[in-house]
């Protein structure tokens, strides 16, 4: 029997939408190029973020972050989700009041989060370098192991029917002489179908262009040390990054730098972050890994005695307008795109999925999903 939906992508974003289409009895077959978990989502930090705007984003993170409340219980093994919340770290006594003005800003439209200055920050985060000026703690963050979230939801897709095909590349999708999906060509042979989910992150591209399909959305490299084990004591909240991340992500020239620091359930530390535009270039820059070590160290004193054990880069898929690409496309029938994501795939996993299997079995959604469309970059809106 032909799959109702053929899903091109193994990343969390491929794998959260085979699990939510699964469980609504659609017929779903997931092709691979690679092994599941190889691309972007093996390559990220535990971070569920829940303050990064603009407003959409607040959105699909709130939606998500309760969605993975139900995946920790529901998930056929542990994907270390859990609660530690989260501290942005203002350096600069200049940087100080528009920083107050972006928290007391996401106060008010309910996100909770409480301000914090000198003696108050250290007291939570005794470790942290003590002429860092304040921040801010969101205790409702939370952390996930993205590499065994997005294996659980492959297996619990698979116990509900459906058929997950790893090593199995898209080489071109068959269309109707109106523009409808009638089939996925792939290197394991030709896979009939009427509806296809092109979430192949960094790639979703060029799955594009083989419909005539232009997909805003390119490659974006960043970088993580690994350390050893530390004490669980070293970090209070177990992710710590600089107030200018945030900064870093609207970045278009060059490196864009900022500290960020986060400990596994495992006890490592993950220290990233760097974002620059290399196209499909996974290598590890040692230059850009001395300056985000360095970048850390000025936030947190203590990693100086701490060794590195690893280091590695990954590809986030970017959209220009930092905003993702959620829905079906206006000039192909059946051809829905959930990609660009940039830097929280990992957070917006499971709301991707979820409204991709609302959108195919006609279901609504109180979310502003029109915001998501890739027709608003042909039509010039801004998505805000």
């Amino acid at each position: 029997m032909f799959p109702d939906v053929v899903i091109i992508g193994g990343g969390i974003i491929g794998c959260s939408c085979a699990y939510y289409l699964s469980r609504e009895g659609v017929r779903v077959c997931l092709v691979e190029k690679g092994t599941i978990a190889s691309g972007t989502s093996r390559a990220g930090q535990s971070h569920i973020i829940l303050w990064e705007e603009p407003e959409i984003n607040l959105k699909l993170e709130k939606a998500s972050r309760s969605l993975y409340e139900a995946l920790s219980e529901e998930l056929p093994f542990d994907i270390e989700y859990r609660r530690t919340g989260s501290m942005a770290i203002v350096e600069n006594q200049a940087d100080w009041e528009p920083f107050e003005r972006t928290v007391r800003s996401l106060q008010a439209r309910g996100l909770n989060c409480q301000l914090l200055k000198g003696d108050d920050l250290l007291r939570l985060e005794p470790n942290l370098a003590p002429d860092l000026v304040g921040g801010a703690f969101f205790p409702e963050d939370a952390q996930v192991n993205p590499m065994l979230t997005t294996l659980a939801l492959a297996q619990a897709a698979k116990k509900m029917g459906a058929v997950i095909r790893p090593f199995t590349e898209v080489i071109g999708i068959e269309l109707s002489l109106d523009k409808k999906v009638v089939a996925v060509d792939t290197t394991a042979g030709r896979i009939p179908t009427g509806l296809v989910v092109n979430a192949a992150g960094v790639w979703s591209a060029a799955i594009g262009k083989m419909i005539g399909l232009d997909i805003p959305v390119v490659p974006r490299r960043g970088h993580i040390i690994v350390t050893e084990p530390v004490p669980d004591n070293l970090i209070n909240c177990k992710i710590i990054l600089a107030a200018g991340y945030m900064q870093t992500l609207g970045a278009t020239g060059g490196v864009a730098m900022s500290a960020n620091i986060q400990q596994t359930r495992s006890g490592n530390l993950l220290l990233g972050s760097s974002r620059d535009f290399v196209g499909f270039d996974w290598s590890v820059n040692p230059e850009v890994i001395r300056a985000q070590a360095a970048r850390n160290l000025r936030f947190l004193p203590a990693l100086a005695e701490i060794h590195a054990i690893r280091t590695y880069a990954g590809l986030r898929p970017y959209s220009s307008d930092l905003i993702p690409i959620i829905g079906e496309a206006d000039t192909v029938q059946g051809f829905y795109v959930a990609t660009g994501h940039e830097g929280a795939g990992i957070t917006m996993g499971p709301i991707t999925g979820k409204l991709i299997s609302k959108m195919m079995t006609g279901q609504g959604s109180d979310l502003p999903v029109a915001q998501l469309s890739l027709s608003r970059f042909s039509q010039g809106q801004k998505g805000v």
